[in-house]
Order: structure tokens, then sequence, then C-alpha cells
């Protein structure tokens, strides 16, 4: 029995500092890691009692080591209480921070009597184990240790009852751990008492070790079953190792042959251990090894989806139903927007699926850093703190790589079952991730491809349109020529006839009416070829460009305008619209003239089309959703003002108009695809504003955006480079 006593206190010693170190070497910023390795330190310290009171036989020195263990005795209880109130994250609290430093002054005031009897009188050993004689101080200390021990348990079973998912399950590991702690300890200190010790306390405090460094360095990939059992196969394997060759040694007295047996068991315990544990983790692990398996194979079949929202739903939907989690939520990277936002969801748990992360956050550069999964629990406050609108219960984040970018990331919650996700897992996850990764690159390739072909059906169209405009135009002034021809030699025939016969015409009213009414009709087709032909060369200037204008070139705004403020008129059948444009002399603009001119008609043509739905709402306000306070059609002046800026090597192009304006729940969709604010959709295709911000953002690497109030107008500013980088 004394050996048993003796090795369960050198075994208690030796986990509790190894265990102290590797968990400051695992996390040495985690405060957590540090007070676990404080305690740990003092515990593993005050274990080494037994062991060393035992070996020595002298009383004297047996007295004085004995004392210095109790060293670390005295600290226990402030660095346990310290550890809970790290775990529960509330000792930065002030007032918990001196209650945390009254503690240590306790033990301050303990450790000054701690080499004089007041503490300790004397060391008494009997079999199995050996025992301090208390002095009159001792009792207090007693008093001191269960007092703060056992109200840092009540907090940690206090907590457990409050939590769900993973930390539940922490909490669960912690809760048990400082139990088994508590026992020990009071085993200990009873014994000095009553002089009973039925069993090795010290054999708690190694389970206590193994179970706590478990909790925070290696939550992610264990659970409490699969934990303790491994720790007591490795307790019963290695006292089966060092238990017979003493065993032998101290029977037979053949030392020698002990450490033969000794030699061979060591040589084996280790394959033995791995293979104990490993048919152990399997046993428990069954499950989880099925659907590890079928996301594997399933994650080898993504690549062959082609339209990313079938894919982003089949990775979520593949995940909650052959994990069980409470929810998941898959991000992807927008290159346009430059920000990543939900594509695809599941769960009760998902508060907010319209959240977005940009690119140049804190939480992505986070993710950027990991590159592989990672628990939340990990990491820091802030990080933690950007994923409650996620959900509350966002446990795991698995990014999706390819070539050091992330493609997109994944956002997990606690398992419904309630089991923890093992090593195993994230390994899985993180050849899913890969395979995702894989497989929306290739949608967005694809999407980009049939993007791009479309854009260039689209040119193609245009530019046939442009060339059938220049035939279309030439037949259309072959018939203006005929007209012209036929209008001026009607006019040239009543002229003559009116001067030859003029006492005739004079005379003859009825004839006289004839001929004033012929002239009439005459002078009408003059006045309409001519506007005719100055509408044709407009088209003609707009749908048909030089050769040169189709590159980037250095061209007058001012005529850009004027040209689009005449085909605005020439569309709305309007001569007198109020144009005010601020236009600097030196008016040279960078860019390629045919899309900017485009892109000017498109700003001016939609902030007309919303004054004349301004002036409707004002005539009609029962047909529209909103009445407009303080404008009446009177007075009501539409206005829409062009200006012209220089600034910083950019022309800063601003078009303000005093027309309806914008929703605010339509101001993220206006560039957009086949979106339009117009109220009718005979007025715009809604694809307008889409092509336009292409054109300034992809071609000319510029800007555009908007500032817009509701029933008081909009401005579209355009920044464009000044420069030949572009």
């Amino acid at each position: 029995m004394w050996l048993i006593f003796s090795i369960s206190s050198l075994i208690a010693f030796i986990s509790c500092m190894s265990f102290a170190v590797l968990s400051y070497i695992n996390n040495p910023k985690s405060e957590l890691n540090l007070r676990f390795s404080i305690v740990s330190f003092f515990i593993g310290g005050w274990a080494f009692f037994p062991f060393i009171t035992s070996v020595i036989s002298n009383n004297e020195y047996s007295l004085f080591y004995g004392r210095v263990c109790y060293l670390f005795a005295i600290f226990t209880p402030p660095a346990f209480f310290h550890f809970v109130f790290a775990t529960l994250g509330i000792d930065k609290k002030k007032i918990n921070k001196y209650l945390i430093y009254v503690f240590y002054f306790i033990s301050l005031f303990f450790l000054m009597f701690s080499f004089s009897d007041l503490f300790i009188k004397g060391i008494v050993t009997h079999d199995p184990n050996s025992h301090v004689v208390p002095g009159p101080l001792y009792i207090f200390y007693v008093l001191f240790f269960s007092a703060l021990c056992t109200y840092a348990i009540i907090l940690l079973f206090k907590r457990y009852g409050t939590l769900d998912g993973y930390k539940r399950e922490q909490m669960k590991f912690l809760a048990l751990a400082f139990f088994i702690a508590l026992i020990s300890g009071g085993i200990h200190l009873i014994s000095t008492y009553v002089n009973i010790e039925v069993i090795p306390h010290d054999l708690l405090i190694f389970f206590w070790s193994l179970i706590v460094f478990y909790s925070i360095s290696k939550y992610g990939y264990l659970n409490i079953k699969l934990a303790l059992l491994k720790s007591i196969i490795f307790v019963f394997v290695y006292c089966f190792i060092l238990g017979i060759p003493f065993y032998i040694g101290f029977k037979t007295n053949r030392w020698f042959l002990a450490s033969i047996i000794l030699f061979i068991l060591s040589t084996v315990g280790p394959v033995l251990l791995r293979y104990l544990q490993g048919k152990t983790e399997k046993l428990l692990m069954a499950e989880q090894e099925k659907y590890q398996q079928f996301l594997l194979q399933a994650s080898k079949g993504m690549v062959e989806q082609k339209e990313i929202s079938k894919l982003t739903q089949l990775i979520v939907r593949m995940i909650t139903k052959s994990v069980k989690v409470k929810f998941a939520a898959l991000f992807i990277y927008d290159e346009e927007r430059q920000f990543y936002y939900c594509v695809a969801g599941r769960g009760q748990d998902i508060r907010n699926k319209n959240i977005t992360f940009n690119n140049k956050s804190n939480i992505i550069k986070f993710i950027k850093s990991c590159m592989k999964p990672f628990f939340l629990f990990n990491a820091s406050n802030d990080i933690k703190d950007s994923f409650l609108d996620v959900s509350k219960n966002s446990t795991l984040v698995v990014p999706a790589v390819i070539r050091k970018d992330l493609v997109a990331f994944l956002v997990l919650g606690d398992k419904l079952n309630g089991t923890l996700y093992s090593n195993r897992d994230l390994e899985v996850f993180k050849t899913l991730s890969n395979q995702a990764a894989l497989a929306i690159a290739n949608c967005n390739f694809l999407n980009k491809t049939n993007n791009q072909q479309k854009r260039l059906f689209e040119a193609e169209k245009l530019a046939s349109i442009g060339g059938m405009a220049d035939g279309l135009a030439h037949q259309i002034k072959n018939r203006l020529n005929s007209f012209s021809l036929i209008g001026g030699e009607l006019d040239f025939e009543i002229n003559n006839f009116k001067e030859q016969y003029k006492d005739f015409v004079e005379r003859e009213e009825d004839v006289k009416r004839m001929i004033d009414y012929i002239k009439e009709m005459s002078d009408s087709i003059m006045s309409n070829v001519k506007k005719t032909n100055i509408i044709l060369k407009g088209i003609l200037s707009f749908a048909k460009s030089d050769e040169q204008d189709k590159f980037f070139s250095s061209f007058s705004f001012k005529e850009i305008v004027e040209q689009s403020i005449d085909l605005i008129k020439i569309k709305h059948h309007k001569s007198n619209i109020s144009f005010s444009c601020n236009i600097p002399d030196r008016d040279n603009i960078y860019g390629v003239r045919v899309q900017i001119q485009e892109a000017i008609f498109n700003c001016i043509d939609n902030a007309y089309e919303a004054i004349l739905e301004k002036i409707d709402c004002v005539k009609n306000p029962l047909l529209h959703e909103m009445k407009i306070p303080n404008v009446n059609i009177d007075g009501y002046q539409p206005q829409i003002d062009i200006n012209l800026k220089y600034i910083d090597k950019n022309a800063v192009i601003s078009i303000k108009d005093n027309g309806i304006g914008i929703k605010e729940e339509n101001k993220s969709k206006v560039f957009s695809a086949f979106f339009t604010t117009k109220a009718s959709s005979k007025s715009g295709s809604g694809i307008g504003s889409y092509v336009v911000k292409r054109m300034i953002v992809e071609n000319h690497k510029g800007n555009i955006e908007f500032k817009s109030k509701y029933g008081y107008g909009t401005t579209f500013i355009i920044t464009l480079p000044m420069g030949r980088n572009v």
C-alpha cells in the first residue's frame, strides 16, 4: 500500500507540472491557460508531499521538505479561485480583482508562519502514508481552503445550468474536474486529523489535471467520455507497467529480473496504450465516422455543379443534414462589391442572413491569418462579437481557400446532440472546404465566362445596329431629298402662279384660299424635312461613332452634354427642359467617348424621368404611396444641374435633379441588372444603370455613386481618372 501511495504522489506531481508547462506553451497569450498553469504548478508541488516525506527517513529533513511542499499548498486556494473567475470571465471586474488580491494576501499571512510550529508541528509517518501534525493556525487554513474551493465549484455549477452547446460541455469538464480536486484536497486535509486515507488522493489529482488540461487546450478535439476513458486506460496501463516490476522486486528481492521486466513492459506499453485508446475512440466515434465518410465522398462530386446558388445550397444542406448542427451559414466573396455575404444558410439560430463582412475588416483578416478551421471560443472577444449578428451560438469557422485566397467561409453552430467537434471532424471539414473552394471558383469562372460572352454578343448586336443605322439613314435621306425637292418645287410653282395671275387670285376668294392652303402644306413639308434631318444627325452621332471614339482619348465634356441634351429633347418631345451646366472652359476628360456619352445620356434621361414622375405624383397624390410635402404643381420648377470639377487628378461629374428621388429600400438595387424605379415598364428595362456602372468602374477604373432623398431629388456623381494609366 505504501508503494501505491508514493507512486500516486509522484505521478500526480509529474502530471501537474507537465500539464502546467504544456498548457502555457500551448497558448501563452491566453489568460485561461496561464491561470491553469499556475494552479497546476501549486497543486503539483503540494501533491509531491506524500512521496518526499515517505522516502526520507530522517524526521528533521522530512519536516523541512514537508513544509516546503506546503508552501505550494498555501497558494493553491487563491490560485484555484482565480482560475475559476478567469474561466467564468469575471476576473477583470473591479470588485473581483480586489477580492482575489485579498485572498492572495491571506495566503501570504499563512506563508509567514509556514516554517513555525504554529502552522505545522511535525510529520507523522505510518502505513500507508505520511501526515502533518497540525499547529493552531492549520485549522484556519483548512477553513480557508474549504470556503474558497467550495464557493468556486458552486459558481461553476451555477454557470453550467445557464449555458448550452459547446460552452455547456466545456463547463461540464471544469465542474467535474474541480469537484474531483476538492474531494482530493478534502481527503488529504481530513486525514491530518483522523490519520485515515482509504484511497490515494493524489491519484485523483492526476485525473483533475488531465481533464482540465484537455478542457482548456484540446476542448475542441475530444468529448468528456473519450477524455475520461483515455485517462483511465493510461493510468491502468502504466500502473500495470510500473506495478508488476516493483511488486516482483519487493516480493522476491530480485531487482535485476524486475528491471528486465520493466524494460520489456516499457517497450510494449506505448503500443498497447495506442491500440486500446484507438479502439476506444473508434467505438465512441462510430456515428461521427459515418457522416465524415459521407462528407468526404460528397465533396468529390461538388465540382460537377455549375450553378453557384445550387452549389452553395447543396453544401449547407449536406452539412446540416449529415453532421446535424443547429445552423450553418456559408459566406462567399463578391469581387465587385469587395465583401463577403451570406449566400446560403439553414437553421433556426441564424439571426440575420443579410449580414456582410468587408474584405478589409478585422474578422476577415483574422480568418485569412488562420486559413484553417478554428473555434470561436479560442478567438478574442472582438472576433466573437463579429459573429453575434450571424448567430449567438456560432461555434466553428471553416475557411475555404485557394492559393492563399479566401474564396468563402462556413460558420457552424453546435451539434444537436451536444457532442463536440473532434479532430477528425476538423480534418474532414478542411478537405470539404478545399473541394468547396474549387467548386465555387469553378462556378465563378463559368459565370464570368458566360457574362463575357453575353456582353460580347450584345456588343456585336450594337455594332451591327450601328452599321445598319448608317445604311438606314442613307435610305431615309434619299426620301427626305425627294420630299425636299417636291416641297421646293411646289412652293416655286405656287409663288410663280400667284405672280402671273395676281389679279385673278385677288379677285377669286376660293382660289386664294386654296393657294394659301397649298402654300402652308408646302412650308410644313419643308419644315418637317429639316427637323427630321436634324434628328437623324443626332441619332447617327450617338449610334455610330468614329473609330477613334472607341478607344481612350481626351475629348470635350461640353460636346458630350450638348449631344445628350439634344437627344433627351428628341426622345421626350420637349424643348423647354431647364438645364443648368457649370462646365469650365478647359473641359477635357479622358476615356472612351462612346461609353462616356452613353453614361451621361443615361443619367440625364433618368433625371428627366424622375422629374416627370414627381410631376405626376404632385398632380395625382392618391395614385402614389407617398404625398410629397410642401410641393405644389404651380410652384414646382423642374431643374437638372450638370457640373464638372477636377479633384486630385480626377474629373468629377455630378448630375443633379429635383425629381422624385429614390426610396430607401431601393437604394441598394439601383445598380443591379433588370431593376428599375421608373413607374412604367415601357420607360426602361432596368439594365441602363447596371451597364453604366460596369463601363465606369471596370473599363475606366473610376467610380459612380449617388445621393438621394425620396421626394426631393437625386445626385449622381461620376469620378473618372485623368490619365493614361486607366
